[in-house]
């Protein structure tokens, strides 16, 4: 059994993956490495394998592709892969993030052996500005509230720790909590936007709840390649939209999520009024896919 597991997904950046690799094998909390690694390019592949067939201070299981699988599908692996290896908790990161030495996991370990407790989220810390990606970030105490009546997940990570309605997407979770809890693969069609919001909203249905650490975090390295780069800004609102729609209405009852599409509707158009008609498509694509969910839901119910 492994005690504290790194799972990460990679697409085309072993490169990257080498750089950050270091923090994660510096840590002596860490146990295990669970890597699902993607590529399309065989000098790609070569570097992943070249760097994972180097590890010897920690055990390592890892799956090598030459080709793309996905970003939900390559999550859903690593995270199958360290319930297989029987991983009482797991630090779910990016290839991208670095993990400096001060960065707190004994203390979001000890959070998360609260057995209330199912996950625990760290901050993200980026060291250059992405060109595009209108996420928000209040860091004030009502940003939790605002997300409960608003319905647009807005974030706090100055203050705590503390419980939270959710949290970035590098966090720490307990085995038990994520058993039957998996990434959601319609995300992959939104560049990623709220895959993260709807596991976590998962972890809390499975009856859990999250815990925001300032303490314990990363540092974000600000290389654009490889990954979901190079997607325009008008993509990302529709694809913003179209996320926002699909985890309302399959979270939520109808009137709520009525109500938190029209409100996030109306901050994406404030934010990007040149956008407002990828916005209105967003939000009937949207629908439309979590109609789609209900049809082959009841089917497969019927069969």
């Amino acid at each position: 059994m492994c005690k504290l597991a790194v799972l990460i997904a990679s697409y085309n950046r072993s490169e990257l993956f080498k750089k950050t690799l270091k923090g994660w094998l510096d840590r002596e909390e860490v146990d295990t490495l669970i890597i699902k690694a993607d590529s399309s390019k065989r000098e790609e592949y070569e570097g992943y394998k070249e760097a994972l067939e180097e590890i010897k201070s920690k055990s390592v299981v890892y799956e090598i592709s030459d080709k793309r699988s996905g970003s939900a599908k390559a999550k859903n692996r690593v995270l199958e892969m360290a319930l297989q290896n029987d991983c009482r908790f797991m630090i779910c990161a990016d290839d991208d993030h670095y993990i400096p030495t001060e960065s707190d996991v004994k203390g979001s370990l000890k959070i998360l052996v609260n057995g209330s407790i199912g996950a625990v989220g760290g901050k993200v810390i980026n060291l250059g500005n992405r060109a595009v990606d209108p996420d928000f970030f209040l860091n004030i105490p009502i940003a939790d509230s605002l997300s409960k009546a608003l319905g647009y997940i807005f974030l706090d990570v100055k203050h705590g720790p503390r419980l939270t309605e959710f949290v970035p997407a590098f966090f720490m979770i307990k085995g038990e909590a994520v058993r039957n809890v998996r990434y959601d693969e319609f995300y992959d069609s939104t560049h990623g936007f709220r895959e993260e919001s709807d596991f976590q909203q998962g972890v809390k249905e499975a009856g859990y709840k999250l815990v925001f650490n300032p303490y314990f975090y990363v540092y974000h390295i600000p290389i654009e390649e490889g990954g979901n780069r190079g997607v325009s800004l008008s993509k990302r609102i529709f694809g913003k939209s179209k996320a926002n729609t699909y985890f309302s209405f399959k979270w939520y009852s109808k009137p709520k999520a009525v109500w938190y599409v029209l409100v996030s509707s109306i901050i994406l158009m404030l934010y990007s009024p040149n956008n407002a008609l990828e916005v209105m498509k967003g939000v009937k694509d949207g629908i439309k896919e979590y109609q789609s969910k209900l049809t082959r839901s009841g089917s497969s119910g019927n069969s």
